[in-house]
């Protein structure tokens, strides 16, 4: 782009693409980025196309059950998952433990296929090598907080009903 800097005005003006007189002073990789980030703004177009392209909860975990959940497809849990029910049985599947900022700690990261997670309650954990009847790798522990997990920031909630993800802070 340095050595084409003079023909960078015409192509803005075909994209729509404003620069400030700072931004136009700017050359090479510097220029080439902020011409693109205000062509194709990477968050908003990827949210757009998140939007457009998947489907929403309700409709996903409608078809999905199945894969799922492993149990009777006529109990209580199934019904839930198939519903996205906030008011259903409590399932979550937690997809990843990230470090908080003290030692040693986790917030789980997960989805709540159904019911409505809080702080305070016992849950019922299911590590990754539970055999359904027996009691190895089960746990039971309370969810101390909640929190809504966005980028690097972390906010507290009070709740988090099916078809959403969030943060657990207790179950590590």
């Amino acid at each position: 782009m340095n050595f084409k800097k003079d023909q960078i005005g015409p192509i803005c003006e075909k994209l729509d693409v404003k620069l400030t007189s700072d931004e136009q002073d700017l050359e090479g990789k510097a220029l080439l980025k902020v011409v693109m980030r205000k062509f194709l703004p990477a968050g908003d177009s990827l949210l757009e196309m998140i939007v457009i392209n998947l489907p929403s909860p309700a409709t996903a975990q409608r078809y999905r059950v199945e894969t799922l959940y492993e149990g009777p497809m006529d109990d209580e849990s199934a019904i839930g998952i198939r519903d996205c029910d906030p008011k259903a049985p409590l399932v979550l599947y937690v997809s990843k433990m990230v470090p908080t900022s003290d030692k040693g700690r986790f917030y789980a990261f997960g989805r709540v296929f159904s019911g409505t997670v809080r702080s305070g309650p016992k849950i019922r954990i299911q590590g990754p090598n539970y055999v359904p009847g027996r009691k190895e790798d089960m746990f039971i522990k309370s969810v101390q907080r909640t929190v809504l997990m966005m980028g690097r920031y972390i906010e507290p909630i009070e709740d988090c009903p099916a078809g959403n993800i969030c943060g657990l802070v207790g179950i590590d």
